[in-house]
């Protein structure tokens, strides 16, 4: 049985920027940046002004996304086939901590809901100092590109 690649595009930038996660999508789908909404939804208040991330494009999902910034760095993830969670800190947190925070972020739960360890982890290179991990809620293989 053959196996399809899942797509994770990840976009690094600065954490002051708000069009980030944005435009990653944006480039995966081929469509102008003003054509998507991006919306935060805490799964658990409700609130709007933080939580899990989402964009929207004429209306319905663009596919799942992630957010983190550490200090000023910050690192985007979309795919349109799986849900993604990312995440980037110091070294001293360590790689065990970004992964778990990355795999807490595939279902919007964080470090606050159980660890989803059937979530596949994989560490990214990342700016000096910091240490980064993505988690795709489906088996490897992953195509993932760097824009």
């Amino acid at each position: 049985m053959k196996t399809s690649r899942v797509r994770v595009d990840v976009s690094w930038g600065r954490s002051t920027d708000t069009a980030l996660l944005r435009r990653v999508v944006a480039r995966g789908l081929g469509v102008d940046l003003e054509e998507l909404v991006e919306r935060r939804l805490c799964p658990a208040c409700g609130a709007a002004d933080h939580g899990r991330p989402s964009v929207r494009h004429q209306g319905v999902s663009a596919g799942w996304v992630s957010l983190s910034r550490h200090a000023d760095v910050a690192v985007a993830a979309w795919s349109p086939d799986a849900a993604v969670g990312i995440d980037v800190d110091d070294v001293a947190a360590g790689v065990a901590w970004v992964r778990r925070e990355a795999r807490g972020k595939t279902d919007g739960s964080g470090i606050t809901g159980a660890d989803p360890t059937h979530v596949v982890t994989q560490s990214l290179s990342a700016p000096d100092g910091l240490v980064a991990a993505l988690a795709v809620d489906a088996p490897a293989p992953w195509s993932i590109t760097l824009t």
